[in-house]
């Protein structure tokens, strides 16, 4: 007997017949294959020794459950957010790393836990989830993390860190404080980064904390990435529906009515009919109508009166900041401690600017004008408080503030001075129109 074969000798009987198969017969052998997935592995009886004769088939009875039911793995793809897609029913607690060595299991991604996820267990229903949502729907309710380096998957108890967002918006807070004698007055108070601070603190975890530095312009927030990317987010929008502006383009004029006619405009005349729109409102001693043709408007108000400009103001107003626009003069009252009231009309308006092209105006107009001709005499006001939605560049007409006036006349069959009473109606017309932002088309 010689080396080679004493040698064969004492190889055991699975390899040596491997060995002989390979030699004889001249083929190559076999590639080898993956593990099978723990999931689909079945755990049967022993099988019998090698050699023994074949192995009894197990019957279903003696076969566990199961813990996974369903994986739909797809194409496999190196991006957690690619066209993969995963649907997992674990019906008993499976330990959390064999599930993550699942869930990467045909893809080309590794993946490396922390001692963290030891002990911990998942049992629960992933359907049709991106990878990226499947481990994040396992780790984040366990306080794990993970992150991504090319293929490399690591997995570590979350923590936290901090990161800056930069705010571009004036630092000022406004008080509006708007107040018509003898009637009770109305504050408005607009804070910015007083508002950004408290929507930021409701998306901050019990972890997290923040700082707002109003002078540099910054917003500095400490807390998991999730909660981050949400704040960044929410930092963004507000910045963005902050920073549009609409012009508003005004007209105010003095309608003297015509001898004869009546009280006030008569917005039904079929001239005017024609160049309003259907929609109309009234509110507190005013009417406010959408026009669709200013100048045919203005041209059959003409028809009852004459008209006298008194104002053609234009004004820039940011998203839900308040805009006021005054128009008349300032005299003392009476009461040196009521302080100065203003004769004429002042406007104050908020606007807010939707993405859609519409745009909704808190429009306060108040009309001041004295009852007599001496400088001691009472005021008279017409106010209003109303909401208008237009669309971008329709024309909001407000009128119904009436004055009455005396002057002296004289009549035809007698030189004796006569007081003649004149009404005047004051109109004012508004033209909200959207000034583009960069990069947005309002």
């Amino acid at each position: 007997m010689d080396a080679r074969l004493g040698w064969r000798l004492f190889l055991p009987i699975p390899l040596m017949l491997a060995f002989n198969q390979h030699e004889g017969r001249g083929q190559t052998p076999e590639a080898p294959r993956p593990p099978a997935l723990f999931v689909t592995r079945l755990q049967g009886p022993p099988s019998q020794q090698a050699g023994a004769g074949p192995a009894a088939t197990p019957r279903s009875a003696d076969l566990p459950p199961l813990p996974a039911t369903t994986l739909d793995v797809r194409q496999p793809a190196a991006n957690l957010d690619g066209p993969r897609r995963i649907t997992l029913t674990v019906a008993r607690p499976m330990p959390l790393g064999d599930l993550l060595l699942l869930l990467v299991n045909g893809t080309p991604f590794s993946l490396v836990d922390a001692d963290a996820v030891s002990g911990a267990t998942f049992v629960g229903d992933l359907k049709d989830l991106t990878m990226r949502q499947a481990i994040e729907a396992v780790l984040f309710p366990r306080a794990l993390d993970y992150d991504v380096q090319g293929l490399l998957i690591r997995v570590f108890p979350r923590r936290t860190s901090t990161r800056l967002f930069n705010v571009n918006y004036p630092n000022t807070r406004r008080t509006m404080t708007r107040e018509v004698r003898g009637s009770s007055s109305s504050i408005t108070q607009s804070d910015f980064f007083d508002d950004l601070e408290k929507g930021v603190q409701a998306l901050l975890s019990a972890s997290g904390r923040m700082h707002v530095d109003r002078t540099a312009g910054l917003v500095q927030v400490t807390d998991f990435a999730d909660r981050l990317d949400q704040v960044g987010v929410y930092v963004e929008a507000v910045q963005l529906r902050a920073a549009r502006q609409v012009r508003i383009d005004a007209q105010v004029f003095e309608v003297a009515l015509a001898d004869g006619g009546g009280t006030s405009i008569d917005w039904r005349t079929p001239a005017i009919r024609s160049a309003t729109a259907a929609r109309s409102t009234a509110s507190a001693g005013s009417t406010a109508v959408a026009a669709t043709d200013i100048a045919a408007l203005i041209k059959a108000i003409a028809q009852q009166g004459a008209i006298t400009p008194i104002a053609a103001p234009q004004v820039l107003a940011m998203n839900n900041e308040p805009a006021i626009m005054r128009f008349g003069n300032s005299i003392a009252s009476p009461d040196s401690s009521s302080g100065q009231h203003i004769e004429g009309l002042t406007l104050t308006l908020v606007a807010q600017i939707s993405a859609d092209g519409i745009v909704q105006m808190h429009v306060a107009p108040s009309y001041a004008s004295r009852t007599g001709a001496s400088s001691s005499a009472a005021l008279r006001v017409n106010e209003a408080d109303t909401l208008v939605r237009v669309q971008d560049g329709e024309t909001v007409v407000l009128s119904g503030f009436l004055s009455e006036r005396e002057r002296a006349g004289q009549s035809a069959a007698t030189p004796t001075q006569l007081m003649q009473t004149t009404r005047s109606e004051l109109v004012i017309l508004l033209t909200p129109t959207i000034v583009p932002s960069a990069g947005s088309p309002h």
